[in-house]
């Protein structure tokens, strides 16, 4: 594989994707977002209701199965639309290393939605194209072309989660 630049953190993991091949990267991306609401937002609710704790308690229950059929909705359309499975084995906010049934070639523009967590659902996705494919390990490197502030804070906060989650099991 060609010499790699490191200007971001990455972290090994496995995690499923979706992409889809595009005419060229100057098509435009299909995802257009993570929309779907956070759990911070359901503390501070907790923090700062006025309502009996029984009422707050009720309704922060039903807002998180209202998040799971979300979830599920939304990972049915993310599918439709990005019909070729992938997994990711490491990411930065620079790109990803995948592996794939799905054969590409060096130069390939793609589109990729990255799970980052199922539940919620946490999606990031940007346009890139394929670098090319390491022969030892048959992994893909993909560089991410394009990758707006939303998705690319959402990969470096990920990143920053594993790598201290990493470190807490390494000191056990």
């Amino acid at each position: 594989m060609s010499e790699e630049k490191r200007s971001f953190s990455r972290v090994q993991v496995r995690l499923k994707a979706q992409v889809r091949v595009m005419e060229s990267l100057d098509s435009p991306q299909l995802f257009t977002g993570d929309t779907t609401s956070q759990a911070a937002g359901r503390e501070e609710f907790i923090k700062k209701s006025k309502l009996p704790p029984e009422v707050t308690a009720f309704l922060a229950e039903m807002d998180r199965k209202l998040d799971q059929i979300i979830t599920t909705m939304g990972k049915d359309t993310v599918r439709a639309d990005f019909s070729l499975p992938v997994e990711v084995r490491e990411i930065s906010a620079a790109g990803v290393k995948f592996r794939s049934a799905h054969k590409f070639t060096p130069g390939d523009p793609l589109e990729m939605i990255i799970f980052l967590s199922q539940t919620p659902l946490r999606l990031a996705g940007s346009k890139g194209r394929i670098l090319d494919q390491d022969p030892d390990t048959g992994l893909y490197r993909f560089e991410f072309v394009d990758l707006r502030g939303t998705d690319m804070e959402a990969i470096v906060q990920f990143v920053f989660k594993e790598q201290r989650e990493q470190i807490r099991n390494s000191k056990m």
